[in-house]
């Protein structure tokens, strides 16, 4: 009997000494031949990475014609992360991610390539095991700048492999919907072999990842405010030194007393140490006829707000099973999310708002015998206390998603195959946002409970006919294929208020009312695509896709995008042999083509009457929407030249320019509210396909193999990306709109701030300066009169350039790992308007930025050495200027894992296959300009006021196979 795994050869000729060993997803040795030889082969890690998943088929990077990059998530498995996005920070170029919330469940923006549309989706289309799923917000209350993504319903450790598509010779193939790119999620398979069970588990704790919004402590602030009133009584009272001091002592215990209890850390009340734990278990395997993998996970995350948390439970099943010329696969998920959110921005229990803006060290939240006070003693926010105000109030979103599929190919001939998959995907939302009666917002109502139940049923189904075959030196894979897609999406809001008693559900209510809503849109498609290559040194690709959407009028319905694509492995021809021992490969790609966007409304392009409004006390009908018949995609053609190399097969490099034009672009156009048309958001526009916006930019991607022994691998990834935004054309008549702190100019990038633009301190009066700039030879001169000065771009959000750095290592039982983001060159501003007043009555009764330095302001008459202006109380003018845009310039410490495996001798003995601790963390350390009060991670224009910030966190956890 031979040993397992021995294979005996024979007839080997006499001549030959080298024996070529070689295995899928192995690395290829050459040995010496013997009468016994033992061979141990290695995972190929690269060749694994190779692969590129578009969701209409899987090839080798090496034959692929396009630009698209795959994130192995095997390295972040162990980061406890909730978000999809968070998967991507840093792993792949040309992928900016933005946040308005850290809240567990929040919405993440997400962009590829910049953005490419301004009132419809700048979201790219996200793919799951080949079916395009239902993605973005479910929420529909606003309180919070959280929402509840999506996607937070998938287990993100039941992720095999994320490929982002950024061109068109891929993402064309899902025309209308993947003009802002295709985000490609791979799922766990199953897998054929001996049944393998696996258990995971980890537990850890978070706070802070920076120091957001740095205050000023009781006696720094006492002191600053003292100073604001002396500068009062001597430059508006027109007191001498000594009497304006005397006038601030006497005022200052008004603004700035002490407590008996000390000065009151509303940072320490208001937020905690968050908290997470995730359980896993799986089980795989299958013979050649039947296999299968299945999965269930529990996740709870506590928040560093009290309000904040996430609870989920999942549950995955694939079975695949061969019969005949039959393969049948079926895959299952479900999901089931607790959501709490707080109620951001400058709600009364926002924490954020409250610990940054509203409170100060000198409010006291408690009463004398130690309970939490009803009131606080200061006038900021109408005496709200915020710890009272989360006792009486919640903002609880629950959220079902199930996702299915079924899938049937026929081998027909050869390597012909048909299939036809069918895919259900629905999701429900239970949102109830509850104001009791003791509440500051639901006191007027004798308590008030909405409640909003959605859901959104998508079915899709595929039918495609496939084609790969090799002829001698030709290869051909070809598809062709119809799709069908209806979603449904139904809403039901009820609300109830005047309670008598503490019975908060609608039965109870003593006033109630309800809406309803129903909507949904079609589409079906007809498409196809060819790839040839010749000798895998000359490649060359074709698709087309045909939409028909019921979101537009017949006339403009159908939509037709493509793409054509181009590759030539220059490495292989012969003329290149003498340097392949430095260049062991090289391929140049060429790709061009049009994909496109719909409009976000379902039927902008009708007339549609809304009943239920009310005229002179009677109910009745109005027109809502301006019907534009003409109304049809967007159109986004991008052409993208690439160009791979190989050095000493250990260095890779990726390098792709792009250029991404969106014209048709669809712009909401203000229409005359006079002519009787009703938009309860008095948004009065009609939307047109008349604007046009360009993006184009450069990635770079470098990859090195820096050791590879039995004992020792240490591999470093580096991606750079840079993106240009451009607007172009925005309704051919307005060169320029201004939208609040920013303005949209022809010529500009979208997201530049408009801003009055800051010169410093004048020396004589310690006001403020300001550029005049009018354009003219006077434009370089300053003023403390802001009428004289002319706001002017000042900066924009879209970094110059940005990226993330990644290092895996291994040494025997050891594993290592970590990832660094970067971004260089962009700006944000600090919107809390309110606080920037020098003197004002929020700063006099609330919290002060640490930013008012009063050893940086003037001092008087001559101060020429003063950054900051005079602080004098019931300062009131509000001025956007320049002197509140920060430097969005950072490096982070994104992700770090360090592993221990058991060594298998020992373990085997335990009927374990695996056996592993880890430590892991994400956001452990951010390095920043002093001047950046927030987190890097903010919202996609940069405009910053009191979101929750990124979370650091620490991870502890353990990891069995059996």
């Amino acid at each position: 009997m031979h040993p397992v795994g021995a294979i005996w050869l024979t007839g080997l000729p006499s001549s030959a000494r080298t024996l070529v060993v070689s295995y899928v997803g192995m690395q290829t040795q050459e040995v010496a031949i013997k009468p016994t030889i033992q061979v141990v082969l290695k995972s190929d890690a690269e060749m694994l990475e190779e692969v590129v998943v578009t969701g209409y088929g899987t090839f080798k990077k090496a034959s692929f014609t396009g630009a698209a990059s795959t994130v192995n998530t095997s390295v972040l498995e162990d980061v406890p992360v909730i978000s999809v996005a968070d998967k991507l920070a840093g792993s792949t170029p040309g992928v900016t991610i933005g946040a308005s919330s850290s809240n567990p469940g929040a919405v993440s923006s997400v962009r590829i390539r910049g953005m490419g549309s301004i009132n419809a989706s700048n979201s790219p289309l996200y793919v799951i095991d080949g079916t395009p799923v239902t993605s973005g917000d479910m929420s529909e209350f606003s309180y919070s700048g959280a929402g509840t993504d999506v996607l937070s319903t998938l287990n993100t450790n039941d992720i095999e492999s994320i490929t982002v598509i950024k061109d068109a010779a891929a993402a064309s193939l899902y025309g209308s919907r993947a003009a802002n790119g295709v985000i490609v999620i791979t799922t766990k398979s199953d897998r054929q072999g001996k049944t393998d069970v696996s258990f995971r588990a980890d537990w850890g704790a978070s706070n802070m990842a920076v120091d957001y919004r740095p205050m000023l402590g009781g006696d720094e602030r006492r002191t600053l405010l003292w100073t604001g009133l002396k500068n009062y009584a001597i430059y508006e009272g027109g007191y001498t030194e000594s009497a304006a001091e005397d006038f601030a002592d006497g005022r200052i215990e008004t603004y700035a007393s002490k407590p008996s209890t000390g000065w009151t850390d509303w940072k320490d009340l208001l937020f905690r140490t968050g908290s997470h734990q995730n359980y896993q278990f799986s089980v795989s395997g299958g013979n050649e006829r039947t296999k299968f993998y299945a999965s269930a996970a529990y996740t709870k995350q506590e928040g560093i707000v009290y309000s904040q948390s996430l609870e989920r439970f999942t549950g995955n099943a694939n079975l695949t099973h061969k019969f005949g010329k039959f393969e049948l696969q079926v895959t299952s998920q479900f999901s089931q999310i607790n959501q709490n959110r707080n109620m951001e921005g400058t709600s009364y229990a926002g924490e954020i708002a409250n610990y940054s803006f509203f409170q100060s060290p000198s409010t006291t939240p408690y009463n004398e015998d130690g309970s939490i006070a009803e009131e606080t003693n200061s006038p900021g926010n109408n005496y709200t206390n915020p710890l009272y105000e989360q006792l009486h109030q919640r903002d609880h979103m629950v959220m079902y998603k199930a996702f299915n599929t079924a899938k049937l190919t026929y081998n027909i001939w050869d390597n012909l195959n048909l299939s036809e998959k069918i895919a259900f995907d629905y999701t429900q939302g239970n949102n109830d946002a509850l104001w009791d009666k003791y509440s500051n917002n639901g006191s007027s109502y004798n308590g008030l409970l909405q409640r909003i139940i959605n859901s959104n049923k998508q079915l899709n189904t595929q039918t495609q006919l496939s084609y790969i075959k090799s002829f001698g030196q030709h290869n051909v894979d070809a598809l062709l294929g119809f799709e069908t897609q209806d979603t449904q999406y139904e809403y039901d809001y009820l609300s109830g208020y005047d309670y008598p008693g503490e019975l908060y559900e609608l039965v109870n209510a003593g006033t109630t009312s309800s809406e309803s809503a129903k909507s949904g849109y079609r589409m079906t498609s007809f498409l196809g695509r060819a790839n040839y290559n010749y000798a895998d040194k000359y490649y060359a690709g074709v698709s087309y896709r045909m939409d028909g959407s019921s979101r537009l009028s017949r006339n403009n319905r159908w939509g037709s995008f493509w793409s054509v694509s181009g590759a030539w492995r220059f490495a292989a021809e012969k003329f290149f042999e003498p340097v392949k021992n430095v260049v062991t490969d090289g391929k140049l790609r060429l790709s061009y083509g049009v994909n496109g966007t719909l409009p976000s409304d379902y039927y902008a392009y009708m007339n549609l009457y809304s009943y239920g409004v009310a005229y002179n006390g009677s109910s009745g009908m109005a027109i809502e929407s301006i019907a534009n018949p003409d109304l049809k995609w967007e159109k986004n053609k991008t052409w993208n030249i690439g160009l791979d190399l190989n050095f000493i097969d250990r260095i890779n490099v990726t390098f792709d320019y792009y250029q991404r034009k969106t014209t048709d672009l669809i712009y909401d156009l203000n229409i005359s509210q006079t002519t009787g048309y009703y938009d309860s958001n008095y948004g009065y526009t009609t939307p047109q396909n008349i604007g046009s916006m360009k993006n184009k930019g450069f990635e770079l991607t470098i990859s090195t193999t820096n050791f590879d022994t039995k004992d020792f691998t240490w591999t470093t990834s580096l991606n750079i990306a840079h993106n240009s935004n451009k607007l172009e054309k925005i309704d051919g008549d307005q060169t320029e709109v201004v939208d609040g702190m920013l303005i949209h100019r022809i010529g500009e990038a979208y997201y530049s701030y408009y801003l009055y633009e800051y010169a410093g301190v004048d020396a004589t009066t310690g006001d403020p300066l300001y550029y005049i700039n009018d354009g003219t030879s006077n434009a370089r001169n300053t003023t403390t009169n802001i009428s004289e000065a002319n706001k002017v771009i000042v900066g924009k959000h879209e970094a110059a350039i940005e990226g993330g750095l990644t290092n895996t290592m291994r040494y025997k039982f050891i594993d290592f790992g970590f990832t660094l983001t970067y971004s260089l060159g962009g700006d944000a501003f600090d919107y809390s308007n309110w606080q920037h007043t020098d003197g004002g009555s929020y700063l006099y009764y609330g919290a002060v930025p640490a930013s008012y330095n009063i050893s940086k302001m003037w001092t008087g008459e001559g101060d020429t050495n003063a950054t900051l202006p005079k602080f004098q109380y019931g300062n009131s003018s509000t001025y956007y200027s320049s002197r509140w845009l920060m430097p969005t310039d950072y490096l982070r410490l994104k992700t770090l894992t360090l592993g221990f495996s058991a060594p298998k001798t020992f373990i085997s003995k335990l009927g374990l296959s695996k056996a592993r601790i880890y430590f892991s963390g994400s956001n452990l350390l951010t390095w920043k300009s002093k001047d950046l009060v927030v987190d890097p991670e903010m919202p996609v224009n940069g405009l910053c006021r009191y979101q929750t910030p990124a979370y650091r966190t620490y991870t502890f956890g353990i990891e069995l196979n059996f």
